[in-house]
């Protein structure tokens, strides 16, 4: 690869001024662009004797010790022919797995090979695919077709991810290749899912007709298309060579292949992405303002439509350098919140975001790759720096940033009008993961009433076009199977999300989504505890490792896994999701976690403000402060009962209640209550519509 590195290499520079930049992206600190012609200026000097530095006739011996330090997955691209080689060999022997450089090629393709750490011995190769969702939209061919391969191919489940798309594990190798064809075939993609470039594009998920709605859904088709890559390696290794692609909008087309302002290699069949792709992942979301169901500000680039005073979209605000992922004990490493960029107008806008790629392809690190994300080089640069190389690369100068009104999770859950007569239903499901009764009644609904669904950031399913004659038996038919109508759904459960961690992944350090269901159960049992009323909640997220794949770092509470059985407790974030938090405790065993919930949630309800969200209670307290009540605490006072309810007609019933609680750690008023709410649901939720 012909690099402006490289070029320099061939230049002599004997005025001590000129110097090699220390190596961070495709070009180091103040050498030219890669993609544009090499031209050596005067170097000026107060000395007399001032000379042109010039291209000497006989080439050098490079200095090795100026080549610039690459990561081996920087060199596996390189080699790859645009991400095909040694892929292609492997996928075809006889092993279970593939070999070091194939794996990390295949995460462009939209995959992972994975091995079950629950089972000893001989390990047990498979593959997780993810689909590359944009808004999160999937045709009723596609969803049957997704439903098909996990109970052929995977392991009967699917698995909704926190940006819109779909996961599907327990995939042999064997069958790769059957199961990327039948998803390309039925309308459906996973390329770039995973990878070194643009990731899945998110937008809100609700159906919604308004103007400003579609506008965003719209933006987000466009953007997901102009950073697609281009070379034909997807189709050539899964359907040998046999594209499905519906045509492109022409100003797709148009800002792809423009190189006004030096931003393409060109004559490359990856105009935007060359050989080397981008520095890490890379993550999009659009929105309306007001509406962060998207988590816009942990995204690489936050686009925001603006509309007049009429609703007609005219052009959109941008966040940059937002991420999630850090590395435990290095603290530079980090979550970062996205800040303004600035304004563009709308015909502007995908020129503008190919600025913005593209001054993080050639900027970004790509010699360590944990500190490889944009949010690295936007904050050791700043956002005025960034915002002027990114305006070379644009042409313009970015607008002012708009006003927005304040950013407000929305769940989208129950049902809605769409606004063109139809209903959409938005279904809660627990950590995303689909399987059992709610899979096959969720089959047979959609395929029965030929329905498109939408998958949300928060794990969460959208049933779309429904007829209002549908409605009821659709209801009937949900509650049956354990999908509840929100009002039914326990108010933690409803914000809380957590990444699949053990036994798949092979970064997690301890559970998060096998574990959350019991942890939510215990955060309720000591809210009961300590008075607080089964209407509030806060926001929880769980991973089992620092890499913050369910943006645990945005949490009212995260627990981030820092050792088996063992997480970080991190604090403060809001429930607008506007909030970084912050880390609180560390290598808190999982046994031991009431108490620390237990002095912060009665010293919450206690000491808050009026309406005071937890994360807000938790920064204006301080942490210090609240270390101090959480080392002293010795139980809250007794309070008088606030009900008079016998709820055992019987010593016996009593007793044997009172022994089935000891095995979920409740008392037999605790757990007798929470069947009596589960019964109440189910009954009531049958008859809602």
């Amino acid at each position: 690869m012909a690099t402006s590195v490289g070029a320099a290499n061939a230049i002599i520079a004997k005025d001590p001024k000129l110097q090699i930049q220390r190596f961070h992206g495709l070009r180091g600190y103040g050498s030219i662009p890669l993609n544009r012609r090499v031209n050596v200026l005067p170097v000026s000097s107060s000395s007399s004797n001032s000379s042109v530095v010039t291209a000497t006739a006989t080439p050098v011996k490079p200095d090795v010790s100026a080549e610039p330090k690459r990561s081996k997955v920087e060199i596996f691209k390189e080699h790859s022919n645009f991400i095909r080689y040694p892929l292609n060999e492997e996928l075809v022997s006889e092993a279970p797995n593939i070999n070091e450089a194939a794996t990390q090629l295949i995460k462009f393709h939209g995959s992972y090979m994975q091995t079950n750490r629950d089972e000893r011995g001989t390990k047990s190769y498979q593959f997780m695919l993810r689909t590359k969702n944009p808004c999160g939209k999937v045709p009723n061919k596609l969803y049957l077709a997704m439903d098909d391969l996990a109970d052929e191919f995977g392991i009967g489940t699917l698995r909704l991810t926190t940006r819109q798309t779909f996961q599907l594990h327990g995939v042999l190798k064997k069958n790769l290749k059957t199961v990327m064809s039948t998803i390309i075939r039925n309308m459906g993609s996973t390329l770039g899912a995973c990878g070194d470039l643009n990731r899945n594009v998110l937008a809100p998920a609700a159906p919604f007709t308004s103007k400003d709605y579609l506008y965003a859904q719209e933006t987000a088709d466009n953007i997901a298309a102009l950073l697609s890559p281009q070379s034909g390696f997807y189709y050539d290794m899964w359907v040998d060579g046999e594209k499905f692609m519906s045509a492109e909008p022409p100003e797709v087309v148009k800002a792809r292949n423009d190189n006004t302002h030096g931003t393409n290699f060109p004559d490359s069949p990856e105009p935007i992405y060359g050989t080397q792709f981008l520095p890490r992942k890379f993550k999009v979301a659009v929105t309306v303002p007001g509406d962060n169901s998207v988590d816009i500000l942990t995204n690489d680039i936050g686009v925001v439509v603006v509309s007049d005073a009429h609703g007609e979209p005219q052009g959109f605000n941008l966040y940059v350098g937002g991420g999630m992922g850090r590395t435990h004990r290095i603290e530079n490493t980090f979550p970062r919140l996205g800040e303004p960029l600035g304004y563009v107008p709308k015909e502007d806008i995908l020129y503008a975001v190919k600025a913005i790629v593209v001054t993080q392809r050639e900027n970004g690190r790509r010699d360590e790759r944990r500190y490889s994300r944009m949010k690295y080089l936007i904050s050791e640069w700043g956002i005025e720096k960034f915002r002027n190389v990114v305006e070379q690369y644009y042409g313009k100068k970015f607008e002012p940033f708009r006003e927005l009104p304040e950013w407000e999770f929305k769940s989208y859950l129950g049902w809605h009008e769409q606004g063109d007569g139809e209903l959409f239903c938005g279904l809660h499901v627990d950590n995303g993961r689909i399987g059992g009764k709610m899979k096959s009644t969720l089959r047979e609904i959609i395929s029965k009433y030929n329905l498109s669904v939408r998958l949300t950031p928060n794990q969460n399913i959208i049933l779309c076009d429904i007829r209002r004659a549908w409605r009821r038996p659709i209801t009937t038919a949900l509650a049956q199977a354990g999908l509840l109508l929100p009002r039914y759904v326990d108010p933690l459960n409803v914000t809380a999300m957590a990444c699949p961690a053990l036994p798949l992944c092979p970064l997690a350090i301890t559970e998060a989504e096998r574990g959350i269901p019991d942890l939510l159960k215990r955060v309720r049992d000591v809210f009961d505890k300590v008075g607080l009323k089964y209407s509030e909640s806060v926001v929880i997220r769980v991973t089992g490792c620092p890499n913050g794949c369910a943006r645990p770092y945005m949490a009212e509470l995260g627990l981030v896994g820092d050792g088996p059985n063992s997480y970080q407790i991190w604090l403060g974030g809001t429930p607008g999701q506007t909030v970084l938090a912050r880390p609180f405790m560390n290598k808190v065993k999982i046994q031991e976690l009431e108490k620390v919930f237990e002095p912060l949630f009665y010293t919450w309800k206690h000491k808050r403000q009026a309406k005071e969200s937890f994360g807000d209670f938790t920064n204006r307290m301080g942490f210090e402060k609240l270390q101090e009540i959480v080392d002293k605490w010795e139980g809250p006072a007794e309070a008088p009962a606030r009900f008079n309810l016998r709820l055992f007609a019987d010593k016996k019933t009593f007793e044997a209640m009172d022994e089935l609680g000891k095995l979920q750690n409740k008392n037999a008023h605790q757990l007798a209550m929470e069947v009596v709410r589960n019964y109440v649901a189910s009954q009531q939720n049958g008859k809602a519509e």
